[in-house]
């Protein structure tokens, strides 16, 4: 029996990677005979690097940087050296994840490492760089990362500003002199499946800013300011960013990434799938294993399951689903192609006890779901 293994990451436990290759083991360990194909899933947030590098054979490049409070930290990326390609994650230098929670300060958080990164990418020799956008602990819409590639950002008195979300009101002009040059040689792509506008009520700072640290004033004075950049981006790039779906994701790199680098915004997950060749694995094998750390009946409408659905429906599959939590089975099964939904969890469990012991429940529940397999294809 052909199995595919196609699990996004479990949060706060495993990276989808390990959540794969633990369900596999414990699958083999009661049905020996399978043929398993694991492809790791992920949508543009953390873990991409990983389910990319497995099947694109990059390398790491670790870089000096620094993080949204301009702290040194030691980052990396993905580079694909036959293709003069970059892969970057913008969490990995400008994340959320990287601040304490009494740390996020979205007014002052910066995306300079993140500029940090595309400028060694550049250094490397890229002629094509994807940058991903979730995870982002700032809101200054890509000036920060600008910045590290030569634009200057000043005041009405000409004095220099330093990148961060409470600076983007006062900006009078953005100066384009002294900027890398190989930008203009590079193509850059955006990637996220966020469709928030650039401000507003579904704008970067209303909808995700309480997230970073902000208080109700200071999410109004960043929304302003978003709104303020948008202006002077239609103005000095002649680009209306804010009909452009998903300029607002990052904290409003969506928008910078298209004017300050002449970006293109992509979908994260399709690119992702693409890339990875999930429709020709789906097609190859019997059975599919998806999941991630919570499904619901909203999960199949997302991101990620989403397309796994889709290919299942195209190609005729069954789908077993397994999660950390299962919430609406009965909504669950009446998706024809979602034979199977467990949890993991193996008798009464806090939410802390299935993160810590994550890997060991997920191969016990391969373990079943091999014997139920193998016990199928006898018959």
């Amino acid at each position: 029996m052909k199995i595919l293994i196609a699990c996004d990451s479990f949060k706060d436990a495993l990276p989808a990677t390990e959540v794969c290759n633990a369900l596999a083991k414990g699958i083999y360990s009661s049905f020996p005979e399978a043929q398993i194909i694991q492809k790791p899933l992920a949508d543009g947030g953390e873990g991409t690097l990983a389910v990319l590098q497995a099947v694109l054979n990059g390398t790491y490049e670790f870089v000096q940087t620094f993080d949204a409070l301009h702290r040194p930290i030691l980052a990396n990326y993905l580079w694909i050296a036959p293709h003069h390609t970059a892969i970057i994650e913008m969490a990995k230098a400008s994340g959320l994840e990287l601040l304490e929670r009494g740390e996020r300060n979205v007014m002052k958080t910066s995306t300079y490492g993140t500029g940090v990164l595309l400028k060694h990418a550049l250094d490397k020799g890229a002629k094509r760089i994807f940058l991903t956008v979730g995870g982002s602990a700032t809101n200054d819409a890509g000036m920060g990362m600008a910045k590290a590639l030569g634009y200057e950002f000043l005041d009405e008195k000409g004095n220099s500003l330093e990148p961060s979300g409470e600076n983007l009101g006062k900006i009078a002009i953005i100066n384009s002199d002294k900027i890398d040059k190989r930008i203009n040689a590079t193509e850059f792509y955006i990637a996220t499946d966020v469709i928030n506008p650039l401000f507003g009520e579904n704008g970067a700072a209303r909808v995700y800013a309480p997230q970073k640290g902000a208080s109700a004033e200071q999410t109004d004075l960043l929304n302003s300011g978003l709104e303020h950049i948008h202006r002077l981006f239609k103005q000095i790039f002649s680009v209306d960013t804010q009909k452009i779906a998903g300029s607002g994701a990052g904290g409003g790199m969506g928008a910078g990434g298209i004017c300050f680098l002449n970006g293109k915004i992509i979908s994260a997950a399709q690119w992702v799938f693409d890339t990875i060749g999930l429709s020709t694995a789906v097609e190859q094998t019997e059975i599919v294993i998806t999941g991630e750390g919570r499904i619901d009946s909203q999960s199949f409408q997302g991101k990620v399951l989403s397309e796994v659905l889709n290919y299942a429906k195209k190609h005729q599959k069954p789908i077993y689903g397994i999660a950390g939590q299962v919430q609406e089975l009965d909504s669950l099964l009446e998706i024809p192609e979602v034979v199977y939904v467990s949890a993991i969890q193996t008798g009464p469990q806090t939410l802390l006890d299935s993160i810590q012991n994550c890997r060991e429940l997920l191969y016990k529940k391969g373990k079943v779901i091999g014997k139920m397999l193998k016990t199928f294809h006898r018959g």
